[in-house]
């Protein structure tokens, strides 16, 4: 018996995740730990902030695709794409015509264009990496807030307001 000689790594599963999308996120909570407990000299507020800013960039990394590519497919691909010394074209990027003389006609001749009956667009949208990174971003920054009210922030704000 032969073992299968097209097997995907990629699809194989540990606990409903791929190992890729495992790896990332054990990575981010790995320092995203260390942010928590190793930087004792920060405040608390300032400490969960860059937690929850770590931990978000790590489940867009881990989870985000377009068009079935991963994050560092599309950078590689980026990368790949703009290191090239020679762009590959359809065509050349001259006119077909160039250097051809060309006579006028005696009389131009006029046609009506037929009118094309109005057509509905179709509109298809999905959200970019920009969209998703901001609204991650939003959502640490409201909970750091939160955090932050709900720790003493409230008081000190209280303080704050109270000579004006």
């Amino acid at each position: 018996m032969r073992p299968p000689t097209r097997i995907d790594v990629s699809e194989r599963r540990f606990l409903g995740l791929t190992y890729r999308q495992l790896g990332i996120l054990v990575a981010a909570g790995g320092l995203a730990l260390v942010c928590l407990a190793g930087l004792k000299a920060w405040p608390l507020w300032l400490r969960i902030g860059l937690v929850i800013v770590i931990l978000s960039l790590g489940l867009i990394w881990a989870f985000w695709q377009a068009h079935g590519l991963t994050l560092e497919q599309r950078l590689l691909d980026a990368l790949v794409f703009h290191r090239r010394t020679r762009h590959l074209l359809h065509r050349a990027v001259r006119d077909i015509n160039q250097g051809r003389a060309t006579w006028p006609a005696a009389e131009p001749k006029r046609q009506a264009a037929p009118r094309q009956a109005a057509q509905t667009a179709a509109l298809s949208w999905s959200p970019a990496l920009l969209w998703i990174t901001a609204n991650a971003l939003g959502m640490a920054v409201l909970v750091f807030l939160t955090v932050w009210l709900w720790q003493g922030g409230a008081h000190q704000l209280a303080l704050l307001w109270q000579p004006l």
